[in-house]
């Protein structure tokens, strides 16, 4: 049962990468008392605060997507910890904080949870990334299933065969041997190098007929096998080898099963996030430049065509150890051409596609990035229409981290004449203040914070501090409106009509949506 709904709405915010902090107090944008919080706090709307203290939210800022999974679960738990209070709440992520929200909405969609107080959520200078997976029935997929399959039936047959002697052994059975030759081919390979590893530890191993005995176990005698397995060293050393060859066996396996079952989960997600964009879609706000250094970087690790490797081509005789290398020339002359045109390029392909991936903190086993947007994939592919920031705003942004660039320089060169370069470079990141970036500088700009609390405003039908917070600029009420068209739900004409005349700016009429 939910509790009675409280009257004061919370907002989250949720830092992006390498912005993580341990304390809810700081100078970060999203920490208590800093200069953008207590403006944030001023321009809210009445009945609205920023959430504080342990409701500050805290994750990694891994380059990493895992980590930002495991950051969207830890705050889809602070959804469900409003729901049930009966507390409404807003949430603003900067970054890939903003892609920490969407898979806390992915992940309420998959769970079948409406968060009806939810009321609105931005992302400012996210870059969303746009990953694919290969089909269920690829080749691939096949292979890894196929190589599981071989691992798992070792493993399988190993441990079996344990305790079926076992139980034999306590109940007077017949007990047998540990291993036979009678087992498939696949089975005696990957089981050799076990075999192999007893035998060096001195265990002995008879090999008679169909059979092969592990051990001096002798039945006769009157023990029982569990009772030699767990009390002599030589049993000992049988179990410990045989828990850790099952043990690396399952390891391999999983190793070969996990890009298979993240593809399926993946393929699963995929289909479901047409859901959540329009259960979601009409509460969100997206602010990003097209100038932000983020998006547009990470936008062109999708196309990286630099080569990383050599050409293999004998050395000119420069140098005067180089004519020693004149009788390395025939080994140049057959080995170039295969290495230059088949093992080069895909060395390349290999090394390129590993720094797209740590670029984009890909650690998604089976997932492929092939796209980045500022829009979450499933709400562009309804309406591709929705605006980046206005230009005059866009430029004052621009040009505002550029002044804060030409600061930069001199702080670079100490840091290029320093004597240790690690202490150097230590010493760079604490000057640097991040408006140097249009990326990390978007929340000096009172315009932004304005069009985020216009968004909480509207979202609460509080038309007052609407119209209050774009007092004196008629063009952020613009653009709000250009905005919420593209979502489906614009602004009434009414409060455009204050606005104009609050504003005494000639109103921009509202442009038609064009036809699907």
């Amino acid at each position: 049962m939910s509790a009675v709904t409280s009257s004061v709405d919370r907002v989250i915010l949720v830092h992006g990468t390498f912005a993580a902090e341990t304390d809810d107090a700081g100078n970060s944008w999203w920490q208590e008392g800093s200069d953008t919080w207590d403006a944030m706090q001023r321009k809210l709307p009445k009945g609205t605060e920023l959430a504080a203290q342990s409701h500050v939210f805290h994750w990694s800022g891994e380059n990493s997507e895992r980590a930002r999974i495991k950051a969207g679960q830890d705050l889809l738990e602070i959804f469900r910890e409003f729901e049930e209070e009966g507390i409404c709440y807003h949430v603003i992520g900067h970054s890939h904080g903003g892609s920490v929200i969407w898979h806390a909405l992915r992940m309420a969609e998959i769970q079948n949870l409406w968060l009806p107080r939810l009321r609105s959520w931005a992302t400012v200078g996210t870059p969303f990334l746009q990953q694919q997976t290969r089909s269920r029935w690829s080749l691939i997929n096949g292979i890894n299933i196929f190589l599981a399959l071989i691992l798992l039936k070792p493993a399988y047959v190993t441990f079996t065969q344990l305790v079926q002697y076992s139980i034999a052994s306590l109940t007077g059975g017949d007990v047998q041997v540990l291993a036979s030759n009678n087992d498939s081919q696949i089975v005696q390979v990957v089981r050799a190098p076990a075999l192999r590893l007893l035998e060096g530890l001195g265990i002995p191993i008879d090999k008679t007929g169909a059979n092969i005995q592990v051990g001096s176990f002798d039945p006769t005698q009157g023990d029982s096998l569990v009772a030699h397995m767990l009390t002599t060293p030589q049993g000992l050393t049988i179990v410990f080898v045989a828990v850790l060859y099952i043990y690396i066996l399952l390891n391999l396996a999983f190793f070969f099963l996990s890009p298979v079952l993240e593809s399926l989960r993946l393929r699963a997600e995929k289909r479901l996030e047409h859901n959540c964009s329009n259960r979601f879609r009409d509460r969100w706000m997206g602010i990003w430049s097209p100038d932000d250094e983020a998006i547009n970087s990470l936008k062109a690790t999708l196309s990286l065509s630099m080569s990383f490797v050599a050409k293999m081509a004998p050395r000119e005789r420069i140098l005067f150890s180089d004519s020693l290398a004149l009788i390395s020339r025939p080994y140049y002359w057959i080995l170039a051409p295969i290495f230059n045109r088949y093992i080069r390029p895909a060395l390349d392909g290999v090394i390129r596609t590993y720094i797209a991936k740590t670029a984009q903190g890909n650690n998604r086993p089976a997932a492929e990035v092939v796209g980045v947007s500022p829009i979450p994939a499933a709400i562009q592919s309804q309406c591709a229409d929705y605006p980046a920031l206005p230009g005059w705003l866009n430029d004052q942004i621009v040009e505002s981290s550029n002044r804060y660039m030409v600061d930069l320089a001199p702080k670079l060169r100490r840091l290029l004449s320093s004597t240790c370069i690690l202490s150097g470079l230590d010493a760079f990141g604490h000057e640097i203040s991040g408006r140097e970036l249009v990326h990390t500088s978007y929340f000096d700009h009172p315009e932004v914070q304005s069009l985020l609390a216009m968004h909480i405003a509207w979202s609460i039908n509080d038309v007052p501090q609407l119209l209050r917070v774009s007092r004196g600029d008629q063009r952020l009420m613009d653009w709000y409106q250009e905005f919420r068209e593209a979502a489906g739900r614009p602004i009434v004409s009414s409060i455009l009509k204050a606005a104009e005349q609050q504003n005494k700016i000639p109103l921009i009429q509202p442009r038609r949506r064009k036809a699907a």
